[in-house]
């Protein structure tokens, strides 16, 4: 089938990345600085995976009904809605799971490896209910933004109160033209910042190495990275990527940060703790531009669409998938989200919707 424009954009910008990743890989060996091909291959490939699955599942759409499969998504996905509910509140009762305590309360986690993830779940839940409830249960979607925030991670409660905005004004703010309506987002995100500034400035400034948050560090030297390299990076497999811990990169050793809390060799579990230090380091400024060029290209997709369908039940399809990414931009602050399983699953919902576009392949 026929791609958008936009999609177009997208694969030719992935593919420059692409280039000038092993581009700067090889550079990097030039000077003496060898990556593990195994580190290569697998950043390259984690790298490209969400993207990946998104042009997948747009290219094979005339396999399937992305109507029906949407469906399917939303009745498993209430389900397991119900089923998650009641667990929480046997784990109020009875404390089964670990409640790790936050700004002074006890934070929920279930099951999930971390309060993160559990609230991502909640909000995947509420995106995926929003075209089913919007209409006249918009009581349930705000419950479903209430329990998510249980996590009590500020990037959650951020995108509830971001969330709550484009619930009962968005149909205002999608007539306003496109780039001014992302100054509004910008605007938002600023307000945001500002509101929650105290926690921005404990994660991601510090005064000494020595007591920095190692997520402070892999930012701060993002930049000293990407200035040393211009106009590459370090290429693939190298910095602030999961494949750059396992295969522990040259880089850390080479900036002497390898003894940070987080980023050493013993203890590198922190290293993948953001995303956009991983594309500046990595590729550097030029890569850095083509990925702001890819979101932005999703936004202009996403915005033309929901204009298109303002009087259409499939308003709210679009309306899901556009907080979806202000969701995932949100979470790549301090995890690297874009490259991970969720952000697969996200894209590949954001195709679904997309697909539910051109009819020629619905049946």
């Amino acid at each position: 089938m026929k791609l958008y424009r936009s999609e177009y954009y997208i694969l030719s910008l992935l593919g420059i990345i692409t280039i000038i990743g092993l581009l700067s890989n090889y550079h990097s060996y030039q000077n003496g600085n060898q990556t593990s091909g195994a580190a290569i291959f697998g950043d390259l490939v984690t790298f490209n995976k969400a993207f990946v699955s998104y042009i997948g599942v747009r290219l094979l759409s005339k396999y399937f009904n992305s109507n029906k499969v949407l469906n399917s998504i939303t009745k498993y996905i209430e389900l397991i809605f119900y089923i998650l509910s009641f667990i929480i509140v046997l784990d109020f009762i009875f404390k089964f799971f670990p409640q790790p305590p936050r700004y002074g309360v006890y934070s929920f986690q279930l099951f999930f490896k971390h309060p993160s993830r559990f609230g991502f779940a909640f909000t995947f839940i509420f995106l995926a209910l929003l075209p089913k409830y919007y209409k006249d249960r918009k009581s349930i979607l705000v419950f479903v933004l209430l329990l998510g925030m249980l996590s009590l991670r500020v990037k959650y409660i951020g995108f509830g109160f971001l969330t709550v905005v484009f619930m009962f004004y968005g149909k205002r703010l999608f007539k306003i033209p496109k780039a001014y309506f992302l100054w509004i987002v910008v605007s938002l995100a600023l307000i945001m910042l500002w509101l929650f500034w105290d926690t921005f400035q404990m994660y991601f400034t510090f005064k000494s190495i020595n007591t920095a948050w190692s997520r402070a560090i892999v930012l701060y030297y993002s930049f000293i990275i990407g200035n040393d390299f211009f106009p590459l990076g370090s290429g693939f497999g190298t910095y602030s990527s999961y494949y750059s811990g396992v295969y522990y990169s040259w880089v850390y050793d080479s900036y002497k940060i390898s003894k940070v809390y987080g980023i050493s060799r013993i203890y590198p579990n922190f290293i993948a703790d953001q995303y956009w230090p991983m594309v500046l380091g990595q590729f550097g400024y030029f890569g850095l531009l083509c990925m702001v060029g890819i979101i932005y290209q999703y936004f202009k997709l996403f915005l033309t669409n929901i204009k298109f369908y303002v009087k259409s039940e499939k308003y709210y399809y679009f309306l899901s998938i556009i907080l979806g990414l202000l969701l995932l931009l949100v979470d790549s602050t301090s995890d690297a989200i874009f490259s991970q399983q969720r952000g697969v699953v996200m894209f590949i919902y954001f195709a679904l919707v997309v697909n539910t576009v051109d009819e020629r392949h619905e049946k």
